[in-house]
């Protein structure tokens, strides 16, 4: 019985592995791996600049949202204000 579940750990791991190599995106890159996220970072740049980029996937959009900081203006009285409200 034991072997049995060996093997059917090896068969899902190796399914799985399977999975994750046909996951790739337009990048061809690892997802989440440093160059994806610079990637996509790339290419929402070449998109709001109007340039050639290839289709932005929710994921290369999520990456661009998480690495880039959020715009500070230095107008805080509009969120202050709102926030005493």
């Amino acid at each position: 019985m034991r072997m049995a579940r060996k093997s059917g750990r090896s068969n899902l791991l190796r399914r799985i592995e399977a999975l994750e190599e046909r996951s790739t995106d337009d990048s061809g890159l690892v997802p989440h791996s440093p160059e994806w996220v610079e990637f996509w970072l790339q290419q929402v740049h070449l998109y709001e600049t109007g340039q050639p980029h290839v289709p932005l996937t929710l994921e290369g959009v999520r990456a661009w949202m998480q690495a880039t900081p959020d715009r500070d203006d230095g107008d805080d009285s509009a969120s202050t204000e709102a926030a005493c409200v």
